[in-house]
């Protein structure tokens, strides 16, 4: 009895010992503009007033809110409206210049952004490579600069697995269909140098870079991913690898470039940023995008070959895989 009243007693310590945590939410709230114009995709904003950070909705509409879209000078007509997000009757092509200018609570909202020139992407390939520790999945393909322009590119790696894995606690099986980021590690070269990268994230699945020294010249980019295979995975499984290589503008530049330095801000230790933004009267960003997607996945690769022209991602192989090893 006496070993027992102990146990009996401790929830009633920890409870004690907990301190409640009152948040309120903001009597106010801000204004919210967010769009990408995209080449190739209908026009479309998405305006809301900002939400409680516990509510988990994006979607919080402005009463009687008043928004006009202009491309090329030429004012649009609305099509519809979905929850928060306006629909113009556009679809955008590269080099359109649009105006935006919305009446809410109040207030006068405005943005301008131009939607960039698609980027000129050539032999795009994919393939794997089996090591015993590793499949690495690669991807090569040639981006040539626009002549006379200032570029900004933004590649991003995203990963979709999908099927069942059996859980090792339980010995049933669990569906599986998520998507995330991809590790992946760009060789260095000279074309791609260490002052035209801003941000660099294996982790992410994201490469960032500005073209200061080329013009109008064509230049290899090379991506690995690393992959791993889960023994827990029941076939038929999949495993499915999105490259977006895209062309965005000096604001969609900067709001990448902030947002993805906030992913330290769950840390004490972090310095405390803030995310860019370009509209007048409002929070958010109204900048442009050109991309093209590449869609791929194990089942459809070739295992490299001797005559896959990617001696420069393979040369790395050996140094990395030993590297893992260590780590």
């Amino acid at each position: 009895m006496k070993k027992i009243l102990p146990l009996l007693l401790l929830p009633l310590l920890l409870v004690s010992c907990s301190k409640a945590l009152d948040v309120e939410e903001p009597a106010e709230r801000d204004l919210v503009l967010n769009a990408v114009p995209a080449a190739g995709r209908q026009a479309f904003v998405h305006f809301s007033y900002t939400r409680f950070f516990l509510d988990n909705n994006n979607d919080q509409p402005v009463p009687g809110a008043q928004v006009h879209l202009s491309v090329n000078g030429v004012p649009l007509t609305l099509d519809s409206v979905v929850r928060c997000r306006y629909y113009f009757n556009r679809v955008l092509q590269e080099d359109d210049s649009l105006d935006i200018d919305i009446l809410a609570a109040g207030r006068t909202v405005h943005a301008s952004t131009y939607v960039p020139l698609y980027p000129q992407v050539s032999a795009f390939m994919s393939t794997y490579m089996a090591t015993p520790t590793f499949n690495f999945v690669l991807a090569a393909f040639n981006l040539t600069d626009h002549a006379g322009r200032d570029e900004y590119y933004n590649i991003t790696v995203t990963e979709r697995d999908s099927g069942a894995r059996r859980n090792e606690w339980t010995g049933l099986l669990d569906t599986v269909d998520t998507v995330q980021s991809a590790m992946l590690y760009v060789p260095g070269s000279e074309e791609i140098t260490a002052s035209d990268v801003a941000a660099y994230s294996p982790l992410g699945g994201r490469l960032m870079f500005l073209d200061r020294n080329i013009d109008g010249q064509k230049y290899p980019v090379r991506l690995m991913l690393l992959y791993r295979k889960d023994t827990t995975e029941v076939a038929p499984f999949k495993h499915e690898y999105t490259v977006e290589i895209e062309s965005v503008t000096p604001a969609r530049f900067r709001y990448l470039l902030s947002a993805s330095s906030q992913g330290g801000m769950t840390s004490f230790f972090a310095e405390q940023g803030s995310v860019y933004g370009n509209v007048d009267g409002a929070l958010g960003i109204f900048a442009g995008s050109a991309k093209h997607t590449y869609t791929f996945d194990l089942e459809s690769l070739l295992p490299t070959t001797s005559s896959v022209p990617l001696p420069d991602v393979l040369s790395v192989f050996p140094q990395l895989d030993e590297r893992t090893k260590r780590e």
